[in-house]
């Protein structure tokens, strides 16, 4: 867990500067609508443990990610930015020789930026087996979110 706050800590500055967030302090949210989006931005682990199954919800894909919008990917020392059309290709393409998957993540933790923005950390855990045999990942992650229209997308993740 103390891996996860010090990643939530080190990931703030650079999540403002991919989503775009206002200053957190600015026009301070009431405590009850920032636990109703806390509790909303979390589902959003849940969404992502959907799509990376044997089968991908691609709605759901799509809903994270709409097909213009860059995405910006660090893991490690690699840094990418790629539109969300292009991330469908690839989940599709990864995932065609998969046979079983399962995500699952704990430890969660939910920083509200501002009434649009948000920055989420959890333990992330993943099995699958495919055409070359079972296979297991497990690290931290970090997604920055922010509001679009009635729904949440992702703007950026950051892997261990």
């Amino acid at each position: 867990m103390r891996q996860a706050a010090l990643l939530v800590l080190g990931a703030y500055a650079y999540a403002c500067a991919a989503i775009g967030c206002v200053n957190p302090d600015a026009g301070a949210l009431p405590p009850n609508h920032r636990r109703a989006l806390a509790d909303t931005v979390g589902t959003l682990f849940d969404s992502l443990s959907a799509i990376h199954r044997d089968r991908p919800d691609t709605g759901l894909l799509r809903r994270l990610h709409p097909p213009a919008d860059s995405i910006h990917f660090i893991e490690g020392s690699k840094s990418e930015i790629f539109t969300g059309d292009s991330l469908f290709r690839r989940v599709l393409a990864a995932h065609g020789p998969v046979r079983a998957m399962s995500q699952r993540f704990s430890q969660r933790t939910r920083q509200i930026l501002d009434r649009n923005h948000a920055l989420l950390t959890a333990t992330e855990a993943v099995d699958w087996v495919d055409t070359a045999g079972a296979h297991e990942y497990s690290g931290v992650l970090t997604i920055a979110v922010s509001r679009s229209g009635r729904g949440w997308i992702i703007r950026a993740y950051r892997g261990s």
